[in-house]
């Protein structure tokens, strides 16, 4: 019985242990996952930024959100769906430059969803030939698609006339 006893707590012991060892794999592969896909948002983000100089803003915002994206404009209601955000962008009379760099950004844990923040400018040219600038922080939340690429889902930007 003796030797039960002890067979049965070295089993136990083991199987803790085993359970512990475990559980510890398992969050350092999700922290090293989380960090993968943080670094894979803050690219995402700095891909749309880059998009927003080269193809003009509309474009990038038609690339980069979510079908059922929501802008959080300052000021004004918000905006709902990709399409609608895109369209109410490329009916712009105005001639302007969107640029942003992200500054920070975080994942969930399990890497589906995503937040980044930065700073942006925004340049409004005039007919005169004269610009004015707005400067303004961002927060973005993604989410992944189906495909697994990361996509806007809500927009918030606010803005202030030039420094």
């Amino acid at each position: 019985m003796r030797t039960f006893t002890t067979l049965f707590i070295i089993v136990l012991a083991l199987t803790f242990t085993s359970c512990a060892c475990r559980q510890k794999c398992m969050m350092k592969h999700c922290k090293t996952k989380m960090t993968e896909e943080r670094t894979a948002v803050l690219a995402a983000d700095s891909a749309f930024a880059r998009a927003s100089v080269e193809f003009g803003a509309a474009e990038a915002f038609n690339m980069f959100l979510a079908d059922s994206a929501i802008q959080m404009p300052e000021g004004r209601d918000p905006v709902f769906g990709r399409d609608t955000i895109y369209q109410r962008m490329k009916a712009s009379k105005k001639r302007y430059l969107l640029e942003w760099s992200p500054q920070d950004g975080e994942v969930s844990q399990s890497g589906d969803m995503g937040w980044t923040w930065g700073k942006a400018t925004f340049t409004v040219y005039e007919e005169d030939g004269s610009s004015q600038k707005f400067y303004s922080k961002y927060l973005n939340v993604w989410v992944k698609d189906k495909e697994g690429k990361w996509k806007v889902k809500v927009d918030i930007g606010n803005e202030r006339a030039g420094e």
